[in-house]
């Protein structure tokens, strides 16, 4: 009597799901750095001043002391317009621009300014480039999302970093100024940074850069989008 032997089946495993691959950053970076600047800004101390038997008195000879600040800006307007933080321009004596592709800096001055919003807004006789960066809107705002943050830490400029959209509406307070609805991101901003934009894949700045926790890593803030539309309207406005 003749048996069968039962042929074995082998069964090939599942194909695990692909992995999402990463965004290119590379394209994103190339169509917009031109419209990322550096930002030195001499500030210049007044004449020593003092008391004289009860009248004010210069000292003639007294030296002024020059301190410098460093930021970055970016154009979000055909005519020229340049925005950045307040805190990178106040104060200044003068204020220069550091242009991609060009040796020499751009004097440039300050069109307005608002103090308590942090925001300020700069002009210089400068080539627009072709692709500007355009002031995205909240609502489209999502945590989790990528963002790239380009600027000029430590006087770096263009220098580019990646992360994502950590938190929205965190309320901060520095100094004198109360943010109530910065974005959280855990990409790399350092001092420099300050007035750079925070930009979704899709091209649109969500943020500008503005401060970062000194005692962690990987926790930044950036004013939100609509906050940067509403005031720069007010300051362009009034000006």
């Amino acid at each position: 009597m003749m048996t069968r032997t039962k042929k074995r089946t082998t069964r090939r495993p599942k194909a695990l799901p692909a992995q999402a691959s990463l965004p290119n950053f590379v394209s994103l970076v190339e169509k917009y750095k031109r419209a990322v600047v550096g930002i030195e800004v001499v500030q210049e101390q007044n004449t020593q001043r003092g008391f004289l038997f009860g009248m004010p008195w210069e000292r003639p000879a007294a030296p002024r002391q020059q301190t410098l600040n460093i930021g970055t800006g970016f154009i979000f307007d055909p005519r020229g317009y340049i925005l950045t933080n307040e805190h990178v321009v106040h104060g200044a004596s003068t204020v220069y621009l550091r242009i991609l592709g060009r040796k020499k800096p751009v004097v440039a001055h300050v069109v307005g300014s608002d103090y308590q919003h942090d925001i300020a807004i700069l002009q210089a006789d400068i080539t627009v480039p072709d692709t500007i960066l355009k002031v995205g809107r909240s609502k489209d705002i999502r945590v989790g999302e990528w963002v790239v943050a380009v600027g000029s830490p430590l006087g770096l400029d263009h220098t580019v970093t990646v992360g994502i959209v950590s938190a929205i509406e965190r309320p901060l307070e520095i100094g004198d100024r109360k943010y109530p609805n910065l974005l959280q991101t855990d990409a790399a901003i350092n001092r420099g940074n300050s007035g750079g934009p925070l930009i979704n894949l899709r091209g649109e700045v969500i943020g500008m850069n503005t401060a970062v926790s000194q005692s962690s890593q990987g926790i930044g803030f950036a004013i939100s989008a609509d906050v940067l539309r509403d005031i720069v309207n007010q300051i362009l406005l009034k000006n």
